[in-house]
């Protein structure tokens, strides 16, 4: 099935880019999200079933495809609303859409591979497309926030690579000739743990330019000032799920053996590392979309926090994941809409928002109060679970340091957020009447719905994607 849909959105991407006729574009984009959605059906019926040697549906691999599919649609209908608030060239409309199915493609395959290689090469090829993406509207910052993009996380995949190939090196000692996770997870009771360790070191390093966590997390907070907000939307949820999950699956490999507390401690410290990163970069941030990726650091962080805490703690980490992603794209989407009326995502430039835009600037608020945590925010819960292990496991001092950092977060973050909706300031330039789209809105109030509504009442299927995706830890 994997293999089938690779195919089909290889044939659509490259008739996207050769037919360039925005109907047929509108049309067979359709036809993908479709399949999208059909692919993730059929893998949620098929749990724990193969695909190909290559391919698994597992509860993991099948949550985060749910969220791929759900934020798809937002992605291709707020692409629509950017490309036609903008002149671009029919050829560029078809590159942007033809790369960003491919990009889904190829978080897809990330997501449903059994192969650690296979894994990787997914990865790798989200690099490329995510480049063109940033590159979209051709600028000089776009330009050279493409380039760091692809050397940055270039160099991240190839580390990880290094680590795999370390992981190749001790399973083949045990006698496992491929990397299928099953035959890894077998043999992890003969592996080298100085092997594993350095694996570990070297693929967490590598796919932290993915999840967007210390220390290559610098590359994707520069790719959202420049993108194209729908891409921002992408490259801070749904291709940071991507980067968890390289590093999940390496981890899940050495919670069968003794080195899970030196795992565990090695996360800590990221998780740490990176909130702290993100609370002193909030206090002197200046634009708006940079915030918000500094805002995904944070997060990201408290992720790794509930991977290293371990118990109640794996359940959190992923629960946050999936809260984050609503969250943080709904966000996202209403700073595009924000630009409508500023042109600009300066702080400085924008002020008064709720007041042109009142729809607009409550789903912005919910947006605020969804992304720092506050009831009836779904992230309460993950964040009060990843809290409540650190209490239980005995990790006192960190939990009161992240406490700390967090309120210096939410100070910084709501501050900035409220003279967006109610300051004002002298740089602020009138524009000409902006017509809203009332239909643009929508899906913010959908996705901050979502997170509200899977924290307060989660439906038994979810809760069990989760719990099964965590059974092996």
């Amino acid at each position: 099935m994997v293999f089938i849909l690779i195919i089909i959105s290889i044939a659509i991407s490259l008739s996207i880019y050769l037919v360039k006729k925005a109907s047929y574009t509108k049309a067979i984009s359709s036809v993908f999200l479709f399949s999208v959605l059909m692919i993730t059906g059929y893998a949620y019926l098929h749990l724990e079933e193969t695909s190909s040697i290559y391919y698994k549906f597992d509860s993991l691999s099948v949550l985060l495809a749910f969220v791929l599919g759900i934020l798809s649609f937002a992605a291709f209908y707020h692409s629509r609303l950017y490309l036609k608030r903008h002149n671009f060239s029919v050829a560029q409309e078809a590159g942007y859409y033809a790369s960003l199915i491919m990009l889904i493609t190829a978080m897809l395959s990330a997501y449903f591979a059994d192969n650690i290689a296979v894994l990787w090469i997914s990865i790798e090829t989200t690099t490329l497309f995510v480049s063109i993406l940033i590159f979209h509207e051709r600028t000089k910052e776009a330009l050279e926030a493409a380039w760091k993009y692809l050397f940055v996380s270039s160099v991240g995949v190839a580390l990880a690579f290094i680590g795999i190939l370390f992981l190749s090196i001790t399973a083949s000692s045990s006698g496992i000739t491929d990397l299928s996770l099953n035959h890894l997870l077998d043999a992890t009771q003969t592996m080298d743990t100085a092997w594993l360790k350095m694996a570990f070191v070297l693929t967490l390093t590598g796919f932290s330019a993915k999840m967007g966590i210390f220390p290559l997390h610098t590359v994707a907070v520069d790719a959202h000032t420049v993108a194209p907000p729908p891409i921002s939307a992408f490259i801070s949820t749904t291709l940071m799920n991507v980067g968890f999950l390289g590093i999940f699956r390496i981890f899940t490999i050495l919670a069968q053996t003794e080195v899970l507390q030196w795992a565990q401690n090695v996360l800590l410290v990221a998780g740490v590392i990176s909130v702290f990163m993100s609370a002193i970069q909030l206090l002197r941030i200046k634009h708006y979309k940079r915030m918000f990726a500094f805002s995904s650091l944070e997060h990201m962080g408290i992720v790794a926090l509930g991977l290293g805490i371990g118990g109640i703690g794996y359940y959190a980490a992923v629960l946050h994941i999936v809260f984050h992603s609503f969250a943080k794209a709904g966000l996202f989407y209403q700073i595009g809409q924000v630009h409508q009326f500023f042109n600009s995502y300066w702080i400085k430039d924008a002020a008064g928002y709720f007041k042109k835009n009142p729809i607009g600037g409550l789903s912005l608020i919910l947006g605020v109060i969804s992304i720092l945590a506050i009831p009836p925010s779904g992230l309460f819960i993950s964040e009060f679970l990843v809290f409540k292990a650190m209490f239980v496991h005995g990790h006192f001092y960190i939990a009161v340091f992240v406490l700390i950092l967090l309120t210096v977060i939410i100070y910084s973050f709501s501050k900035n957020a409220f003279h967006l909706l109610y300051g004002q300031t002298d740089n602020l330039v009138e524009r000409d009447a902006i017509k809203v789209n009332p239909y643009e809105t929508i899906s913010q109030f959908v996705l901050f719905g979502l997170v509200i509504y899977l924290g307060v009442n989660p439906p038994l299927f979810f809760t069990e994607l989760i719990n099964n995706a965590i059974a092996i830890l």
